[in-house]
């Protein structure tokens, strides 16, 4: 811009010298430089000339000397303060250390037009992210993105792409999976590779992916996982986003019925997983590998691979994973008609899932009103389908929604509860024509 000088830091030490001065923009306006001139050059729009923004500093009190001398002093402070930024980031990337992450964060003070603003402002939003305070955390994310766009700041690092990754993943947890989808694309889209930084365009591709699972648009998934697949050892990301494409594609084999196939991706990922001590990982493929081998009705693997990892969570530091785990064996002792171990391992997994997350909740109470009603027990699965109902329309689940009114609605026809069923019946109609929804792609029963 000026100089050969790095222009986001030019434009921002040109108006912290004017804000020091006491100067608005307004105040430095006059007949042969405009209130919109000066306000183009210090945001980095419009094509400003050379000679226009010399003329600008000459007001300002800067030559080039000065200038250079004031950008080299900003660019030692930057640096400092990228890698404090960079520390901080690092601490919310470990959920135990968030409050001290916070507390670090709270005592730096930048400008919002500070060349590293959009990169603190993130921060800021992780910060309510972890503390799952949602609707705080998207306010930050979009406000990083704004001010990289309003001032031009910083570009590199692919921050915009980064923010609206993690706008995703805040609707993902929400179960609104339309709009993460819809972030996760605008964050593909601002992707550049010129821009540098980390690698944030596979683990973007990952999260598109899980997205389009949940939302069962398969063969879109299945595209995207063969793309990942194919250079998957040439990722520069983590060895989560490589799990995740195995977890990923194991899934879609399963769904295919390529079981042997799928069989031999879930035990290459667990040993990736085991040997790289990422536990949350090959646990929830170690599910899956389980999952794989109920589909197969061979029971025995399967109680094995869930029992494997009660038995490596055993102080339940992955709820999820634990809770899947669980309710995976009592479909096996239901399906056994070993009613009491069906019943013990389904109220373990309610207990957790009461205090984990909603989606788990409601698949959990379904399983538990599938071992009552097997049992004939019909009044007290009702009640569990009822509130499994509840939780699936709050966490915005409708097909589970769905399968919980239809195995109610079925309870209520075998004890010739006219009334409800026909209550039923017609709230399942409404869901289904509201909705247009297919069969659901979940695992209640052998």
């Amino acid at each position: 811009m000026v100089y050969g000088l790095d222009p986001h830091v030019v434009r921002y030490v040109m108006r912290k010298v004017r804000k020091e001065s006491g100067y608005r923009q307004e105040d430095i306006a006059d007949a042969t430089m405009s209130y919109g001139t000066i306000s183009n050059i210090e945001r980095g729009v419009g094509n400003v000339d050379v000679k226009t923004v010399t003329k600008y500093l000459t007001k300002l009190g800067l030559n080039e000397a000065t200038l250079k001398n004031l950008v080299k002093k900003e660019l030692e402070r930057m640096e400092e303060l990228s890698f404090q930024l960079q520390l901080i980031e690092a601490m919310l990337d470990n959920n135990k250390l968030v409050e001290h992450a916070e507390q670090l964060l709270k005592s730096i003070a930048i400008e919002r037009y500070h060349p590293l603003a959009p990169f603190y402002t993130y921060l800021e939003g992780r910060c309510f992210h972890a503390k799952k305070a949602y609707t705080k955390a998207e306010k930050y994310y979009k406000l990083a993105i704004r001010l990289n766009n309003q001032y031009k700041l910083c570009s590199r690092d692919n921050i915009v792409s980064i923010c609206y990754n993690e706008l995703s993943i805040c609707h993902y947890v929400q179960n609104n999976m339309s709009k993460a989808l819809h972030y996760v694309e605008k964050g593909l889209d601002a992707y550049s590779e010129r821009n540098g930084g980390r690698d944030v365009k596979h683990p973007m591709l990952c999260n598109k992916a899980l997205y389009l699972l949940n939302m069962t648009r398969f063969e879109a998934a299945k595209q995207i996982v063969d793309e990942l697949w194919a250079k998957r050892f040439h990722i520069r990301s983590s060895l989560y986003t490589l799990l995740n494409i195995y977890k990923y594609r194991a899934i879609l084999l399963r769904r295919m019925e390529k079981y042997s196939e799928a069989i031999e991706i879930c035990k290459e990922g667990i040993n990736i997983g085991i040997c790289n001590k990422i536990q949350n990982r090959y646990l929830d493929i170690m599910n899956i590998l389980g999952s794989v081998y109920l589909l197969q009705k061979q029971c025995d693997k399967a109680e094995n691979c869930f029992q494997m990892v009660l038995n490596y969570d055993y102080e339940r530091n992955h709820p999820r994973s634990h809770i899947d785990a669980l309710i995976y064996l009592s479909i096996i002792y239901s399906h056994e008609k070993n009613w009491p171990k069906a019943e013990q391992h389904i109220d373990r997994a309610l207990q957790i899932a009461r205090r984990a997350t909603r989606n788990q909740l409601s698949k959990a109470l379904i399983v538990a009103g599938n071992i009552y009603a097997a049992q004939h027990k019909f009044a007290e699965a009702i009640p569990c389908y009822q509130e499994a109902e509840q939780a699936a329309l709050q966490a915005n689940l409708p097909k589970r929604q769905y399968t919980a009114l239809l195995q109610m609605a079925k309870c209520f026809d075998s004890m010739k509860a006219e009334t409800e069923w026909k209550v039923t019946i017609k709230k399942l109609l409404n869901l289904q024509q509201k909705l247009n929804l297919q069969s659901e792609e979940e695992i209640y029963e052998v």
